[in-house]
């Protein structure tokens, strides 16, 4: 089809006309401004408005006239929607190296028969559920795998990669898949080197922690916690960080931040990994690898590889005699910009540095060029001390100045743009309101700078400060959220507390998740990524706001790193005919005209190309640096295996094929956005799949079952998914809900799989029915359970554990995983519970009653300790020591036996049980509370998260604690502590990270030791009893279980938790009441206070 670039750009000589004008105007109502009234900039922005909608009309228009319609799309078998272009006729198992015509001739079969040497099979993926799943990313483009292999070591890429270019066989490298531009999803060979346990994770902290050593799949969080480890163990004078710091920083891999060269809300471009990386270990396509930390290594491949050497060095003299390309790339560098290859590395070293310059433009290249598996960064230092302001401008051209001034004037570390669409969600926020009240109301092109600042001591920091007011001050700006309203700056003051900054920063990197959770149910949440030079940021930013209101983008926002001129546009869009795709596709031409032709800017600031803007590179960057970066990647990869279609592609519409679709399937999950942020909580994640995945995969059952009239080859693809999904996608997800403490949108994709297996149980009536009488039976189970672990302890004595291991394997395989495994920590029977006399010290004050209600969980009443820990005491038999040492009269709720929360039900889908389990708990602890006026101690963590999701009186909800937040809050002050341990480690389990009380863990065990560490697990995936039934979900996850050697204690809050740690530790774990009863007693009253009174 005809996609109008040279319409547009035979019109951009009229637009820039009117650009013109918009800048004489600007520059005059600037100085009247600065001089005058500031009402006179609110009319500036709204004739710059009036000017450029004039000109981009007459420009749309035209270009109307000009481009052809997309005359229709298609949809593949995996949903992608696709404009059916020039080129688009696809030969039916003839293979051609373009997205959609990769077909099978017989290279796959080899590949596959060549890696399977080497590769085992249970490491390939050629399913319809794991391909689907893994062949997921961020972006939204979808492209399905053939074969998905996991990727174990350098040395097995190194075979890998010279029998795919020997086959002809397109490989891409798959490391987080938070990418956004389509770099990392392919129709043929995914390597994936994440969710692959341990491999992949090394690292080497270097001296006091200024270098850092590491492999691809470590997550750039991980990295900069590790460093932080160092600097408190070590007790180093400076903390150190990696430089990139993307939004995504907790979630993305190393890999990914090399690879696409990711920068982020601080670190610009000066501390980005092209600027801030040492050293790289890379494969290249042949297999052979280049250390360049190793003189032997570089001297051997200057030698092996000297024709790519001698081209690469060809290029870097080509490139520096020539002034123009020269001014061109430093240009286009000096600010942030990730479109095409990093051609500033032919700049930027001399040309008898060779190696130097290859390192360089690997850095960037998306997997296109080779595999980095090593990389040393010098890192950054991490300032302690921070303060921000928040201060808001009644137009975005004032703002924009305000950035340009900061960036030219001061050291400022950090400034955030926020446009008025990004303001309306601020007002929203009561935090946000209540630091900056002026936001309500704003004018309608109002905007906002977020600015930080940092120091080394508190007088660096005051010295920062004040250089940005006095700034920002004397370039004359107006500032208030208002023009009628004028305020002093003095409004907007820097906050050093944390909890009010981060009140800001929380806002910024809220703004991307509002969009997408807000959007239309059936589209997708697209983040485009652009930037320009600082002083041509208003400009740029007014043209867009009206481009996307013209197109009809109402809830489009655009914001972003205003230091470094980078605005992130995200906007809700639909794929599902070709009116939508037509609108996408004309707003795609107009942008990057508006972006790359009229502002002379990057089409992607810090994304990465990836085939979102492969088609525009030429249109940015011109045709001698497009055809340079060609000459590279035949250079690299003349066999075009790596990642082919990326960052450079030939066919001009890639941009609007392989569309991915966001099919309705529940309201639960219809907000995702697939960014990928939940996979690092998930336990599933070595073993099966993802929160994400499962969300994709559910969403493309929905999608199948929808189709009226669906072919054979549709039907026969949702019945191997719907199958295979029953394991995947549901036996082995935990449902704990810790997706949702890293997603952006507040998905617990928990929540789905008990809703499926809800539906699943309504259909089977003799499980429902068994369910119930188990529940109402309760006592029988509360009463012989603990006899039967202390049978199973006797048969373990008695017989060893071979036989049991053996027995319960194949008992578990026999009963589809109803019986669990047995393990060597599995607990005895718990002692039976006693109600405790009344204490003999009462409270004090009668209006301070010593009183506590105690909800012993059905876990602890009937789990004791493990055989093998050196404690024989239940739980609640510590519990109830420490109420005795403060004095606290117990109450036992009435038939205790037979309460249950329903968790046990619930997570199994039986609604009905849990629901009338979980109604009978709440009458019972109203009644011993006296209806909420008494605290309830319920002593299993998980267990109070349940009850608390449940009860409908809300006088209980206050009243509920679990044992940590008990202790901390009333019996603290009630014992003395004595530390009893050197090193203990404590596991919060996930029902206490999501009530927030993972510090007082960390505060209450440090009581009682010396030094307290953590397990690092967000989730050890026991999930009750799921982790016994399979043994797999918690070996995935506590494999990353990593403690010190001289550790010799753990400690939790749940029973079936702590017995899986200690299974995986060797060590016992065990409830932290264990530990505070030992480390405390009774404190002595205070004999002269007790005689006054």
């Amino acid at each position: 089809m005809g996609r109008g670039k040279k319409a547009i750009q035979l019109l951009g000589q009229q637009l820039q006309r009117y650009a013109l004008g918009v800048k004489s105007n600007a520059k005059n109502s600037s100085e009247i401004l600065v001089k005058d009234s500031q009402i006179s900039q609110s009319a500036l922005v709204h004739q710059t408005r009036g000017n450029a909608a004039v000109a981009a009309t007459q420009v749309a228009t035209q270009t109307k006239l000009q481009t052809s319609a997309v005359p229709a799309v298609s949809t593949d078998i995996y949903g992608a929607i696709s404009a059916i272009t020039e080129g688009s006729k696809v030969e039916e198992g003839v293979f051609k190296n373009m997205d959609g015509h990769r077909f099978e001739d017989g290279r796959y079969k080899e590949f596959t028969n060549e890696i399977s040497s080497f590769i085992p099979k249970e490491r390939q993926y050629t399913d319809a559920v794991r391909t689907f799943a893994y062949g997921t990313d961020a972006s939204f483009y979808r492209l399905n795998p053939k074969m998905v292999v996991k990727v174990h070591n350098e040395a097995e890429l190194r075979r890998i990669l010279p029998i795919a270019k020997k086959l002809g066989v397109p490989i891409t490298f798959r490391a987080a898949g938070t990418s956004l531009s389509g770099q990392a999803i392919t129709d043929s060979v995914l390597l994936k080197l994440s969710h692959t346990g341990k491999n992949f994770r090394n690292y080497e902290v270097h001296g006091d922690g200024s270098q850092i050593t590491v492999e691809p799949g470590l997550i750039g969080g991980e990295v900069n916690r590790i460093l932080a480890a160092h600097q408190k163990k070590h007790k180093l004078p400076v903390q150190y960080k990696i430089g990139p710091d993307p939004s995504s920083i907790d979630s993305c891999m190393i890999g990914g931040i090399v690879a696409n060269n990711s920068s982020g809300m601080c670190c610009g471009v000066s501390q980005n990994t092209y600027h801030t990386l040492k050293d790289m270990r890379i494969v290249l396509v042949d297999g052979t690898v280049l250390d360049t930390a190793d003189p032997i290594s570089c001297q051997s491949f200057m030698k092996s590889h000297k024709k790519l050497v001698d081209g690469v060095v060809g290029l870097a003299i080509r490139v520096q005699s020539d002034k123009e390309l020269t001014a061109l790339i430093r240009r286009k560098f000096a600010i942030k910009c990730t479109t095409g290859y990093s051609l500033n590395a032919l700049v930027d070293f001399p040309v008898d540095n060779p190696i130097e310059i290859i390192k360089h433009l690997m850095i960037g290249s998306e997997g296109t060029f080779g595999f980095v598996s090593r990389a040393t960064y010098n890192t950054v230092p991490e300032w302690p001390n921070k303060a921000s302001a928040f201060i808001v401008f009644p137009d975005v051209r004032a703002a924009c100045k305000g950035a340009s001034v900061l960036r030219n004037e001061t050291s400022v570390d950090a400034v955030e743009l926020f446009d008025r669409a990004s303001l309306r969600e601020c007002e929203a926020n009561e935090d946000m309101v209540r630091l900056v009240p002026c936001i309500k109301g704003a004018d309608p092109m109002a905007a906002a700078l977020l600015i930080e600042c940092r120091g080394q001591d508190p007088a660096a920091l005051e010295e920062r400060m004040v250089e940005v007011q006095r700034a920002l001050v004397e370039a004359g700006l107006p500032f208030g959220a208002k023009a009628s309203q004028p305020q002093d700056i003095t409004t907007y003051p820097f906050h050093h507390e944390q909890k009010n900054w981060k009140i800001f920063w929380d806002v910024r990197k809220g703004l991307i998740p509002i969009v997408g959770a807000a959007r239309e149910p059936g589209t997708s949440m697209l983040i485009e990524d652009v930037a320009c030079p600082v002083d041509k940021l208003a400009d740029m930013m007014i043209d867009l706001i009206e481009m996307f209101q013209r197109y009809g983008y109402n809830d489009a926002s655009c914001f972003g790193h205003a230091l470094e001129g980078n605005l992130h546009l995200v906007f809700a869009q639909g794929f599902r005919n070709k009116e939508e795709v037509q609108r996408f596709s004309d707003m795609m031409e107009e942008m990057c005209h508006i972006v790359a032709t009229k502002h002379s800017g990057s089409l992607k600031g810090e994304h990465g190309t990836g085939r979102n803007v492969a088609p525009f590179v030429e249109m940015e960057w011109g045709t001698k640096a497009y055809n340079l970066m060609w000459e590279l990647k035949e250079m690299f990869d003349p066999s075009y295996v790596l990642n082919p279609g990326v960052v450079l592609n030939r066919d001009p519409d890639a941009h609007i094929k392989f569309l991915k679709p966001s099919p309705v399937a529940s309201p639960i999950v219809n907000r995702c956005i697939e960014c990928g942020f939940c996979e690092s909580n998930c336990p599933s994640r070595d073993v099966t799949l993802t929160p994400r995945q499962r969300i994709t995969v559910f969403r493309e059952i929905n999608r199948l079952q929808q189709i009226s009239d669906p072919t054979a080859e549709e039907k026969l693809r949702l019945k191997e998914i719907s199958t295979k999904y029953e394991y995947d996608g549901q036996d082995t997800c935990a449902a704990d809900g810790m997706c949702q403490e890293k997603c952006p949108v507040k998905i617990n994709t928990g929540d789905l799989i008990k809703h499926i297996r809800s539906e699943e149980m309504s259909q089977a009536p003799r499980s429902s029915a068994a369910a119930k009488w188990l529940a109402d039976n309760f006592t029988l189970v509360n009463n012989n359970v603990p006899r039967l672990l202390n049978f199973v302890h006797f048969a373990h004595r008695v017989l060893g554990a071979t036989p049991l291991q053996m027995i319960s394997s194949w008992m578990n395989q026999a009963t589809n995983h109803a019986v669990p495994v047995w393990n060597p920590y599995l607990p005895k029977g718990s002692a039976p519970l006693k109600v405790p006399e009344p204490p003999a010290v009462v409270a004090v004050s009668p209006a301070l009653p010593r009183k506590v209600v105690y909800m012993p969980s059905c876990v602890t009443r009937m789990m004791g300790p493990s055989g093998s820990d050196t404690e024989t005491a239940s739980v609640h038999e510590k519990l109830m020591s420490l109420f005795s040492k403060a004095g606290y009269e117990v109450i036992i709720p009435k038939s205790v036996g037979s309460l249950c929360c329903g968790m046990m039900f619930n997570s199994r889908g039986f609604k009905d049980a849990a629901a009338s389990k979980g109604a009978e708990l709440e009458k019972e602890l109203l009644e011993a509370s006296e209806g909420g006026k008494l605290p309830i101690v319920v002593d299993t963590s998980p267990c109070l998260s349940q009850v608390k999701s449940q009860i409908s009186e809300p006088q209980l909800r206050f009243a509920l604690y679990e044992p940590v937040e008990f202790i901390r809050h009333f019996l603290v002050d009630k014992l003395e502590f004595k530390k009893v341990r050197d090193v203990v480690a404590v596991h919060v389990p996930c029902s206490s990270k999501k009530m927030g009380i993972e510090d007082a863990f960390t505060k209450l065990a440090g009581l009682c030791a010396n030094e307290v560490v953590h397990s690092g697990i967000p989730c050890c995936g026991m999930a009750g009893d799921r982790g016994m039934r399979f043994p797999e979900l918690t070996g995935a996850s506590l494999q990353h279980l990593n403690l010190p050697k001289d550790c010799k204690d753990g400690y939790s809050t749940s029973r079936t938790c702590e017995m899986s740690l200690s299974n995986h530790s060797g060590i016992n774990f065990r409830g932290l009441v264990y530990l505070v009863d030992e480390a405390t007693q009774a404190k002595k009253p205070n004999v002269t206070a007790a005689s006054r009174s």
